[in-house]
């Protein structure tokens, strides 16, 4: 416990020290363009919040706020900015003014830096490598969920994509042009053709299917989602741990076991497991795996299904479902996977199903109605399913090495920015402000990354694109932003004389109020992600326990 909370305390300490650094850089570049061209410089601080530490070297206050996040240059010769860094401690009109292009070199300084140290980390990750998981990589399909969009189109497991949407694909995840999951969101027709290449009876065809992609409903309150089709990337189990007299742990799984395949059939995820069970509710299950390079192979088999969380108001509080309850069978059926559980009951919406019950060591039955809840599409009883395989898988499984060049990174940087931007611009696109990420989800990213083995190189790779994200947006000729300035600049030697002092005031705080809000909505966003969503939400009825 004691090893835990020093592990999490140092990820906390990377994410924070990292997450600092590309924004303490970003002001890096202001002020040593502002002390190149003479610019009076105010204040120079890292973080924000009451200062801890401040001295004044040189006619500049320097500080140390007791906010970790961030930092900043005061230049009260530029545009004012008096509600971020707080009123200047001097009379702008004394000040001796400045040119234009001084303006704009300092203005431009700050993105220049930011791309610089983008670049910085693009070499370093050239000469060591990116480490990339297979489901990111590969192109071919590992699960497809049961009546899902990609189902009712003929996709399958093992099959591997070759377009969607008429465009050619690489790589599952990821938002550039060649992604399957970008391609499927950014789509706009009715259907998506999808083709690919699929292996029977020894020879590859090449088919089209055409998906009707849904859009899964959201609370009013929640990010819309997005396209999808309901598929998964091939991903080669890889066990992280065994949970103790466990399933697993009486199979002999060890750390570090590979999954590869299940009574010798290549296994593309690990809910295959679960979609063998319902296919074959009789057939023992042997699991093939790749142990220090060799093969072996162990019996296995899912304990039973235990009740884990029940939602309020929901069909299986009603009829009196409790978490820790073992499900024995459904309308005296045994199931043996929770995927082939939840299936049935997704078939049964309105129809009473009766669960065979064990709690405290009475056997006994309830009848529970499955029903759609509120916002969503299908029939469900309001419960989740303990897991019944204590197998912990590694978060990213199987990691390559790859080295992309840093020209390479950078365009990859640039287009994810010009592509996310592209498709909240376009009038069909499902695509919106709200699916931005802010500070929130970022750390939270950064967090996960450190919690791998190979967490600094993975974080260093992401911190390229935020570096490119970073100096581009602030580029946008918004006035507060870096982009503003550069406007107000140009709009000043345009005229031959600056802008109104008080008509700049104002301009300025509306469009800070803006950009605060907009971090605030997104934020309100990135939280809900953090958390988790709510439970499905019911219709409340009266309480109709039947047990016999």
């Amino acid at each position: 416990m004691i090893l835990h909370i020093a592990r999490v305390i140092l990820i906390v300490i990377e994410v924070l020290a990292l997450f600092n650094l590309l924004i303490i850089v970003h002001e890096l570049g202001h002020f040593l363009a502002a002390r190149w061209r003479g610019l009076y410089i105010e204040k120079f601080g890292v973080w924000f919040g009451k200062p801890i530490w401040k001295k004044t070297i040189n006619g500049v206050e320097y500080s140390l706020g007791s906010l970790p996040f961030g930092g900043f240059v005061a230049l009260p010769q530029l545009a004012p900015m008096d509600i971020i860094e707080g009123k200047a401690d001097v009379d702008r009109a004394q000040l001796p003014k400045i040119s234009a292009f001084d303006k704009i070199i300092v203005a431009f300084a700050g993105p220049l830096f930011s791309f610089l140290l983008a670049v910085v980390f693009a070499v370093f990750i050239w000469m060591v490598g990116r480490p990339v998981s297979e489901s990111e990589a590969t192109t071919i399909i590992g699960y497809v969920v049961p009546a899902s969009p990609a189902a009712q189109a003929g996709l399958k497991a093992g099959d591997k994509i070759l377009s969607v949407d008429g465009h050619g694909v690489t790589r599952f995840g990821g938002m550039s042009e060649d992604s399957i999951s970008w391609r499927i969101v950014r789509s706009e027709g009715e259907t998506v053709p999808i083709m690919v290449e699929r292996n029977e009876d020894g020879k590859a065809r090449v088919i089209t299917v055409d998906a009707k992609p849904i859009i899964p409903p959201t609370r009013a309150w929640m990010r819309k989602g997005l396209r999808q089709i309901e598929i998964f990337p091939a991903e080669t189990p890889l066990v992280a741990r065994v949970q103790p007299n466990s399933p697993a742990a009486k199979a002999g799984l060890q750390a570090n076991d590979l999954i590869v395949g299940i009574n010798r059939e290549p296994l593309y995820h690990i809910n295959g497991i679960d979609d063998f069970s319902r296919e074959h509710p009789s057939a023992p299950i042997q699991l093939n795996l790749k142990r220090n390079g060799a093969d072996v192979t162990v019996p296995f088999e899912a304990g039973p299904l235990v009740v884990g969380d029940v939602s309020q108001d929901s069909p299986a509080a009603r009829a009196g479902l409790q978490k820790g309850d073992v499900v024995r069978a459904l309308d005296d059926i045994p199931r043996k996977s929770t995927a082939a559980a939840s299936d049935y009951i997704r078939h049964h919406g309105g129809q009473p199903v009766r669960f065979s019950v064990t709690r405290g060591g009475k056997n006994f039955e309830l009848s529970v109605t499955p029903e759609v809840p509120q916002g969503e599409l299908y029939p469900r009883i309001g419960i989740s399913w303990e897991d019944n395989y204590g197998i912990v898988l590694d978060t990213y499984g199987r990691l390559t090495r790859t080295y992309p060049t840093p020209p390479e990174q950078v365009r990859a940087a640039t287009l994810a920015v010009v592509n996310t931007l592209g498709a909240i611009a376009s009038p069909k696109s499902d695509v919106r402000l709200q699916h931005m990420s802010g500070p929130v989800m970022m750390l939270r990213v950064y967090y996960l990354m450190f919690e791998n083995r190979d967490g600094w190189l993975m974080a260093l790779w992401f911190s390229v694109i935020l570096n490119v994200n970073l100096a581009l947006l602030n580029l946008i000729p918004m006035p507060v932003l870096d982009g503003g300035h550069i406007a107000l600049a140009i709009v000043e030697a345009l005229r031959r004389r600056p802008v109104n002092a008080r008509v700049l005031e104002v301009v300025q705080t509306a469009c800070a109020v803006v950009i605060i809000g907009f971090m605030v909505y997104i934020a309100f966003f990135d939280v809900q992600d953090l958390f988790g969503r709510a439970g499905p939400k019911f219709t409340p009825k009266n309480s109709s326990t039947s047990a016999r």
